[in-house]
């Protein structure tokens, strides 16, 4: 069965690393790194959501959390671990589906937060975040 592309948005802060240098806040203050809106059609829907994005650990042995917002709610969020000794580099995918999403336009964010005290990452990409529908 062939699907047909309804819609689609991209937001890519960089494609490289070392495109940028954004230091990730300790929680409960999260840094928005990337955003689209996408306007969604009647229900029943699918909201393929996608992300990758590259961290480097600076101080300590730490998480970090990444979280999916629409609008102001959080749709989903993964932890992913840092050190900044031997593998400081880390690439984070993600990968979503937001499910029966309300007909109209709609704001996608990725966002970053670091959940360890003491310790410190920075954001210096790629950083790369889509959103598509199909039928």
């Amino acid at each position: 069965m062939t699907q047909q592309l309804i819609a689609y948005n991209a937001s890519v802060p960089t494609p490289v690393t070392d495109g940028v240098s954004i230091p990730i806040p300790i929680t409960p203050a999260g840094v928005g790194i990337a955003h689209f809106q996408l306007t969604v059609p009647g229900v029943p829907n699918f909201v393929d959501l996608k992300a990758v994005v590259g961290i480097r650990g600076d101080t300590g042995t730490g998480s970090v959390l990444l979280r999916i917002f629409r609008g102001t709610s959080v749709i989903y969020y993964a932890r992913q671990g840092f050190e900044a000794g031997f593998e400081r580099y880390y690439l984070i995918p993600v990968q979503f589906t937001d499910a029966n999403v309300a007909p109209g336009v709609h704001d996608y964010t990725l966002s970053i937060e670091n959940l360890t005290p003491g310790t410190s990452a920075t954001v210096i990409g790629p950083i790369a975040f889509s959103g598509f529908i199909t039928t």
